[in-house]
């Protein structure tokens, strides 16, 4: 899907940090429909922090899978503070503020896969080289693997080195129909 329409800032915070300091942070959640059934939408003032699909682990697991890396978080139910960003993800239109709260690692590996053009896809081999970190292809793989964002950060576009679709982590019926949604959207703008 080409998204010459859609503008993607971000912040990025250290993990620790986050997660022990300012429990005054709120986390906002709400549920939305996308192409592939319902997401759980989460995000801060600074933008959105997690996106979630239900399809193939149900909606219990799949906020309990994204609510889990903030415990000491307080989250409320604020489905218009995060719908123009999520309308903006499945639109590929407007404008998409996000809050990446992860490790120095972690953060530079979802930085080089949004870096991955829509309709390719990758290895995690070649994720590892392009972050100077060719040694390090598990830990890039655990990396993608803890990507709170599902389809805004592509991961879903990372394959492995034989072809393999391998795994994703909601599920890989959803990742082949992501990867097919964005071959046969390629055209839109």
């Amino acid at each position: 899907m080409q998204r010459s329409n859609l503008s993607i800032s971000w912040t990025a915070t250290k993990y620790k940090p986050f997660a022990t300091k300012n429990s005054k942070i709120e986390i906002y959640e709400a549920w939305f429909p996308s192409p592939f059934g319902d997401v759980i939408a989460m995000g801060t003032e600074q933008g959105l922090i997690g996106l979630g699909f239900s399809n193939e682990i149900g909606q219990e697991v799949a906020r309990q899978e994204l609510a889990k890396k903030w415990p000491q978080k307080r989250f409320r139910v604020w489905p218009e503070r995060l719908k123009n960003w999520v309308d903006s993800v499945f639109t590929g239109k407007g404008d998409i503020e996000l809050h990446l709260v992860g490790t120095k690692f972690q953060i530079r590996v979802w930085e080089a896969l949004m870096l991955i053009p829509p309709t390719e896809v990758t290895s995690y081999s070649s994720i590892a080289n392009s972050i100077n970190y060719p040694q390090a292809v598990r830990a890039v793989g655990t990396a993608i693997g803890q990507n709170p964002l599902g389809f805004i950060i592509p991961c879903h576009r990372v394959i492995q080195k034989s072809g393999g679709l391998g795994g994703y982590r909601w599920g890989c019926k959803l990742k082949r129909a992501i990867l097919a949604y964005e071959g046969s959207h390629q055209d839109i703008k």
